[in-house]
């Protein structure tokens, strides 16, 4: 598995500009919501196809006086401090994630999180209306969301659901602005009482560089040879 085979295509209504090679955005201006639309290919092979509800932060595309472009994220003041401007679901992801001392209200997170399952729901009635009966799985993650919302959608569909991926402990994950440098190997897929008539479903909070998604959906693509789908919260702007 070699990154540089993988070529991410996400059609949005306005993209930022980012330094990530495997990555391309097409703006559609007549888009009627901010949603992402994502396809995931491999050796332009065609494996996952995914949606991401909305961008992390609020950003603008600025042009200079020679003509280049750039991404400035949106800010704004508050008490003597300046904060960047999350989207509306950004603003709820980084709430649960960040709101530690003291914790985020739990009525409150129950509210954010039944709110995005419910627009997730769309999606996997359609993917289930068109003859996909999905097993649905997540991407580990210490804040839980991606978890509690897979359990959501499996018993509101009555679809299975099976922990099948798990964080290698044995490599160190990276913050990384671009999917250079990317270690492909920071998940154990686990697919040994899986049927491989079978497609999956994948849910995760944030979309990063791409890279975690390109690493589970072609392990998934190897084992099952179909198209797997997914389902994110919001895309990071600068990866």
């Amino acid at each position: 598995m070699n990154y540089q085979n993988f070529k991410i295509i996400i059609k949005t209504k306005k993209a930022p500009i980012v330094s990530n090679h495997i990555l391309s955005y097409l703006e559609d201006k007549n888009r009627k919501t901010s949603n992402l639309y994502c396809e995931i290919y491999y050796n332009n092979i065609l494996i996952s196809k995914g949606i991401v509800l909305d961008f992390y932060k609020e950003f603008e595309n600025i042009v200079d006086f020679f003509g280049n472009i750039s991404t400035h994220i949106l800010t704004f003041e508050w008490q003597d401090k300046l904060y960047t401007k999350n989207t509306y679901f950004g603003q709820k992801i980084f709430e649960i994630k960040n709101f530690i001392n003291p914790p985020l209200d739990l009525k409150k997170r129950k509210n954010y999180l039944d709110e995005i399952t419910s627009i997730f729901d769309f999606y996997v009635k359609n993917l289930i209306q068109n003859s996909i009966t999905p097993i649905v799985s997540y991407i580990p993650s210490s804040s839980k969301i991606p978890d509690d919302i897979a359990y959501q959608l499996a018993n509101i569909n009555n679809l299975e659901i099976a922990h099948i991926i798990k964080k290698n402990t044995n490599v160190q994950s990276k913050v990384l602005t671009t999917v250079d440098g990317q270690n492909f190997n920071k998940y154990i897929v686990d697919l040994n009482n899986s049927d491989k008539i079978k497609t999956f479903l994948i849910i995760d909070d944030v979309f990063g560089t791409g890279a975690t998604f390109c690493e589970v959906m072609y392990k998934l693509y190897t084992f099952n040879q179909k198209i797997n789908y997914f389902l994110a919260i919001v895309k990071d702007v600068r990866r």
